[in-house]
């Protein structure tokens, strides 16, 4: 019901798109594709992240990324709620952003998702970040960070079948929410002209 498996063609990606950001190796798998063997691996890795609670994942996603780069918290930016990241109510409706992330990404590698609502999701969620100042530059910390994460929690089940699978998924949700950044600040930029 509103369900939509993840096909192939949908999360081809650059090789580059899926480099790790620790001892954790790139999967020698062709990129978009995940063997065969792996797809219940990939499964598991998702319930395991679960079991161990998305509110623990998304504080731990939060720590790793803003440990990476301070500044990807204008990746979370909301007016009068989140702007440093600093305090404890700051932190924690970071913790609970930082665990929406995790949700999404792994509702991708769980092939659980609505296509077309995530998009118009992720789409929105661009947007708006483009108003709280947040860069490409700053996706990429949170995939470094997700990538630590997952290791953590993962231990020895985080395998490169795994990693490339959670690292694909997550740059296909980036992708969508950066052109969506894009396009507000193309529109913002037409406003000013």
């Amino acid at each position: 019901e509103g369900q939509h498996q993840v096909s192939k063609d949908q999360l081809v990606l650059q090789p580059e798109a899926v480099a790790p950001a620790r001892a954790c190796e790139a999967s020698s798998a062709k990129v978009g594709e995940l063997p065969e063997r792996a797809t219940s691996v990939v499964l598991q890795s998702w319930q395991q992240v679960k079991l161990v609670g998305l509110d623990s994942v998304g504080e731990m996603l939060r720590i790793n990324t803003l440990a990476i780069d301070s500044e990807a918290v204008k990746l979370f930016r909301v007016p009068g709620i989140v702007s440093t990241g600093e305090g404890m109510l700051q932190r924690m409706a970071l913790r609970h952003l930082c665990s929406k992330v995790v949700r999404f990404v792994g509702s991708v590698v769980a092939g659980r998702y609505d296509y077309l609502r995530l998009v118009e999701t992720l789409s929105k969620l661009g947007k708006t970040r483009a108003a709280g100042g947040a860069r490409k530059e700053h996706f990429e910390a949170l995939k470094q960070g997700l990538d630590v994460t997952l290791c953590e929690v993962l231990g020895d089940a985080y395998t490169k079948e795994v990693q490339h699978a959670w690292m694909t998924a997550y740059s296909f949700n980036a992708a969508i929410m950066i052109e969506g950044m894009r396009s507000a600040q193309g529109s913002m930029t037409a406003r000013t002209a």
